[in-house]
């Protein structure tokens, strides 16, 4: 059985590119829970990375395999100074790299990143009709703290959201 070595890492503005163009793969797919939309322009994707790049209390991790971008993990501070502390994160994990672990590797590097910048509290949002990425996050962790009833309407149907946070000590 051969290893693959996936490489996590802050992004920077040089991966505007590849980001763009994971970004493209990613919405083809069309998945529930990704916001249905067209491959980002250049000047779209360098805005995405700024919003993360300009807050001392935000990132944007990306997971690389031979040096192609297969997953990220993007998390945003609150800009309050009273929630400072706190932000949400989002990810992604390309279709042929699921399964392989690098969603729990990009988590667990946003854990060791958090607490270098201030943060004790991560949470996130989840669709309820994506119950595997449910499991992982209360896999590692994370619980239910509240239901944003009928918050997404797609294709006809309402889908419930769930918040869901970890507290770090």
């Amino acid at each position: 059985m051969v290893s693959v070595r996936v490489l996590i890492r802050e992004a920077t503005l040089e991966d505007a590119e590849a980001l763009r163009d994971y970004a493209g793969r990613l919405f083809a797919e069309r998945l529930p829970g990704i916001f249905r939309r067209d491959k980002p322009t250049i000047e779209q994707e360098m805005d995405f990375l700024n919003a993360y790049l300009t807050q001392e209390n935000s990132t944007l991790l990306v997971a690389e395999r031979d040096g192609v971008i297969v997953g990220n993990i993007g998390f945003m501070g609150e800009k309050l100074a009273e929630e400072a502390h706190t932000g949400t994160f989002g990810i992604s994990v390309a279709k042929d790299a699921r399964g392989s672990g690098i969603g729990t590797a990009l988590i667990g590097a946003l854990m060791a990143w958090a607490p270098l910048h201030g943060i004790t509290r991560i949470q996130l949002l989840a669709w309820t009709n994506n119950p595997g990425s449910i499991r992982l996050y209360e896999r590692l962790g994370f619980e239910r703290e509240g239901v944003l009833r009928r918050a997404v309407i797609t294709e006809g149907a309402t889908i419930d959201v769930l918040l869901l946070a970890k507290l770090l000590d």
